[in-house]
């Protein structure tokens, strides 16, 4: 058996891969409810295997990669808080919340829409049927409504 890089792999991928070069043996080994099997392919498809694997490990490590940094700033952002930021946080949040419910329906949805739900200005305008422009002038109105009451 030639020696095949060592990667990481999701759990549910039922599959080894195994090859003899020198001899054009290419085989795919698999587990199922009937048990273990091996199957001899031709090269074509084991590479096809082979480059599947190498993208789903390449996208495991990205998967890794950004849990562990979430992990840390998670961690940093929670140990620098006091509990005077967190209540100061709180009250602030419910401020906003309050202050954006007394917001004419249309700025409010836009607002929503836009800030909470992450909405671009031209989905937010396709939506609702109306210019791009309007829009980001409903919403620039109600942001000065909003600093207006918080005197920002």
């Amino acid at each position: 058996m030639d020696k095949r890089p060592i990667r990481r792999k999701y759990r549910d991928n039922p599959y080894l891969l195994e090859s003899i070069k020198e001899k054009n043996i290419y085989i795919i080994k698999f587990n199922d409810i009937n048990g273990k099997h091996e199957v001899v392919v031709d090269k074509d498809i084991f590479d096809l295997f082979d480059k599947n694997e190498k993208y789903e490990n390449a996208r495991y490590f990205e998967y890794s990669k950004h849990l562990f940094h979430n992990e840390i700033n998670y961690s940093q952002i929670k140990s620098n808080y006091s509990l005077e930021d967190e209540v100061i946080n709180n009250l602030s949040l419910k401020e906003l919340k309050y202050t954006i419910e007394m917001l004419p329906d249309i700025q409010k949805r836009r607002i929503k829409k836009y800030y909470f739900e992450e909405k671009t200005l031209e989905e937010i305008a396709m939506e609702e049927g109306c210019s791009k422009v309007a829009i980001k002038y409903s919403i620039d109105s109600a942001l000065r409504k909003i600093s207006k009451i918080f005197k920002i």
